[in-house]
């Protein structure tokens, strides 16, 4: 009885570390550094930060006092008629900022286009390639307590 008792506290605890950690992103905010971004943990002082540099080209940053919910965000910007790349960002923001819906500024705006992502859970905001998502830390935390389950019971 006390065996299952404890690795199901064992489990619970295993899955709920996952969430309690910060959400870590990858960041950068020009081209040639978002070939080696770096990771910043998210805070409100790094979601500041990427407010202040969306608002050097869009028109319609809102002004977040602080939060405790953040996102992380690939955000790039290219010329439509050839493809050019123009600007790109990665970084941690405000829940509350609709990053993909921002307007661009009038210097801007006739030409450019953008391709926008965000997304919830540690290092996403990055090629998926090479990375496990929370979902992954519960399967196989299951597996495993289900495993020393059979084998206790043998």
């Amino acid at each position: 009885m006390w065996t299952k008792v404890i690795l199901s506290l064992v489990l619970v605890a295993f899955v709920a570390l996952q969430f309690a950690n910060s959400l870590t992103c990858y960041s950068c905010n020009t081209i040639q550094s978002c070939q080696n971004p770096s990771t910043q943990t998210c805070s409100n002082t790094t979601a500041n930060a990427t407010s202040a540099w969306l608002s050097t080209i869009h028109s319609d940053v809102p002004q977040i006092n602080g939060s405790l919910n953040f996102k992380c965000m690939n955000l790039t910007h290219f010329i439509y008629a050839n493809n050019s790349k123009q600007s790109e960002i990665l970084g941690c923001f405000h829940e509350s900022i609709p990053v993909c819906s921002l307007t661009l500024n009038a210097t801007n705006s006739a030409t450019w286009a953008k391709t926008c992502k965000t997304c919830t859970t540690d290092y996403c905001n990055r090629s998926p390639a090479g990375t496990f998502s929370k979902s992954s830390y519960t399967m196989i935390g299951s597996v495993v307590a289900l495993l020393l389950v059979k084998l206790r019971s043998l």
